[in-house]
């Protein structure tokens, strides 16, 4: 009987909570967007992500699609502000946002040299910097704003309600890696002319983000060239946001020299993120409940039935 009630109750239910678990695994950040978030890029052009809690949203098949001067092209240098893609994913059981900018080049090297913190000579002589760590006026900047009323608009947009990243004004560095913060947005403006600036517009450190904190948000890795991407995580996410990120939320990203001397900047307008719903899955609590139930009629039905007869007849 217990063999039995094993087969038919207690095995299907361990199955349903291993799926729910699979769906909602957490994201190890390593500095390499395409290979985290589990998707290819082929000539600019991302591939599916096999995680299916990732969404990625395009931006450029074009390496150069900002201005560069003309001796950065020649030698075939790209300005690690071009965007190519960002990716996203929500881990439920943790409450964790996880982004990834991924650029051509490393994120944030101005000259496309490989080498930030060591400028090329040309860049300092037209007077530009590629200073290390994100200092100086660099900045990349991530706008999340709630999906208000359920529909997006792309041409009247939400205004951001978070913003996360390294600030081009550095009076608003946060305590996380290079500065990384996660802050209510306010707008301060100037620097982009854009409708929602946001790598000036970093107000208070949102405090339930425990930014800098283990377990916390951060930036996963000062960007290299062994950690080209530019990768962080949220901490209590919903929380934070107010909403069932579930229902879909609106992401934009700003980066560049605040300057802008020698380079320009880059800019992924507002963009609705959504993810399939694998993760709605009964709690652990609630499965529980049913396996109890389950295993309390099959000892019912096994009662009323014949030794050896299945678990269900057709």
């Amino acid at each position: 009987m217990i063999g039995r009630l094993m087969r038919c109750w207690v095995a299907p239910a361990v199955l349903v909570f291993l799926v729910r678990s699979a769906a909602a695994d957490p994201i190890t950040l390593t500095g390499n967007v395409p290979a985290d978030f589990g998707y290819t890029v082929t000539n600019g052009v991302p591939s599916s992500s096999t995680n299916s809690s990732v969404d990625i949203i395009q931006h450029s098949t074009y390496p150069v699609h900002i201005a560069q001067p003309a001796w950065m092209t020649g030698a075939g240098l790209v300005s690690g502000w071009n965007i190519n893609n960002i990716a996203v994913a929500y881990n439920t059981q943790n409450d964790t946002l996880y982004v990834g900018v991924n650029t051509f080049g490393i994120a944030g090297n101005v000259d496309g040299n490989g080498t930030p913190g060591s400028p090329n000579p040309q860049l300092t002589a037209a007077g530009g910097s590629d200073p290390a760590n994100f200092g100086g006026d660099k900045s990349m900047a991530v706008g999340i704003a709630p999906l208000s009323g359920g529909t997006f608009n792309a041409s009247n947009p939400p205004t951001p309600t978070i913003v996360a990243g390294v600030p081009g004004d550095k009076s608003q560095v946060g305590p996380g890696l290079d500065g990384f913060n996660v802050a209510n947005y306010s707008l301060k403006g100037g620097s982009f002319g854009l409708n929602h600036d946001l790598v000036t517009s970093f107000g208070s450190t949102i405090a339930a983000a425990n930014v800098g904190a283990t377990g916390g948000s951060n930036l996963a890795y000062d960007p290299s060239s062994a950690h080209p991407g530019f990768e962080f995580s949220i901490a209590n996410f919903s929380k934070i946001l107010g909403y069932d990120p579930l229902k879909g939320f609106v992401l934009s990203t700003q980066d560049g020299s605040i300057n802008s001397i020698v380079t320009g900047k880059d800019y992924v307008p507002s963009t609705l993120v959504t993810f399939p719903q694998p993760q709605n899955l009964p709690e652990p609590t609630t499965w529980l409940a049913w396996l109890v139930m389950a295993g309390g009629a099959g000892w019912h039905y096994r009662r009323r039935r014949a030794a050896g007869r299945p678990c269900r007849q057709s």
